[in-house]
């Protein structure tokens, strides 16, 4: 099946909803999410809380999905490059149970290619 889509059709607004309604699948998982950053409740939340988003957005959490092991390089980017202070071991384990458990890679997360003919 081919779709025909006019170019002059897709619009700025069309991709900003589209976009919006992606991200909110992305915390569309049944689990309870803090209504001021958008972070799953969970171990661990109040320590994300207070040592992520004095830099930075939840989003840039909530818009992520990694392994343990890329969200620890996460860290240590930020740590050498952006300024991020050392956290003592069992703050950093806190950090990672929550992050690789709240926020990993889930499913395909890309469709197939469509079959698309711009006219």
């Amino acid at each position: 099946m081919k779709i025909h889509v006019p170019v002059h059709r897709i619009s700025a607004i069309t991709i900003c909803i589209l976009t919006a309604a992606l991200n909110m699948l992305g915390s569309v998982s049944g689990a309870e999410t803090d209504s001021d950053t958008g972070l799953v409740i969970a171990p661990g939340f109040e320590t994300v809380k207070l040592n992520c988003t004095v830099c930075h957005s939840a989003k840039i959490i909530t818009q992520n999905r990694m392994d343990r092991e890329g969200w620890l390089e996460t860290i240590r980017w930020m740590q050498e490059t952006q300024g991020l202070w050392q956290f003592n071991p069992e703050t950093e384990k806190e950090i990672l149970d929550y992050l690789s458990a709240n926020y990993r890679p889930e499913g395909i997360y890309r469709r197939p290619p469509l079959n698309v003919q711009w006219e």
